[in-house]
């Protein structure tokens, strides 16, 4: 019994196992116009943009469980991240992790909105720690810098 209880709990297992995404936002002229929100599978949002700062970069990680998320980029004015075409910067938005490299990538006139699924595989987080060399707490197993 114990191992027929295993066999169906194995495949739930596979898609529960940790991950990570890491969202970069850097904002044109206008970033009150712009939003994010990365949505679960079954609509319950798990992450979104806050009151945004002009021509700023947003790095965030997020701590996510391996599976499937949407992502939903929007623009109030219709112009995307295309600041370029008023005189402005452009800007862009990334979402990736180590393990997959790049998940979603944007940048320029999208219009109003751009939704995309994202298949998230399990991924160990980053390690976070002094990544300086030349530093006296200097940690030699640290993938990001905290």
């Amino acid at each position: 019994m114990k191992k027929l209880i295993f066999l169906l709990l194995a495949p739930m297992l596979v898609f529960t196992q940790e991950s990570w995404i890491n969202v970069q936002l850097q904002t044109d002229n206008y970033p009150q116009e712009t939003s994010w929100t990365i949505y679960n599978i079954s609509g319950s949002a798990i992450a979104a943009s806050d009151t945004l700062a002009e021509l700023t970069l947003y790095d965030t990680i997020i701590d996510v469980l391996s599976g499937d998320y949407i992502i939903s980029l929007d623009d109030s004015y219709g112009d995307g991240l295309a600041a370029s075409q008023w005189g402005g910067t452009d800007g862009s938005f990334l979402i990736q992790n180590d393990c997959q490299d790049t998940l979603f990538y944007a940048e320029g006139d999208f219009g109003l909105q751009l939704i995309d699924t994202l298949t998230i595989a399990p991924c160990a987080p980053p390690i976070s720690g002094c990544i300086d060399e030349l530093a006296t707490n200097f940690n030699l197993d640290a993938t990001i810098s905290d």
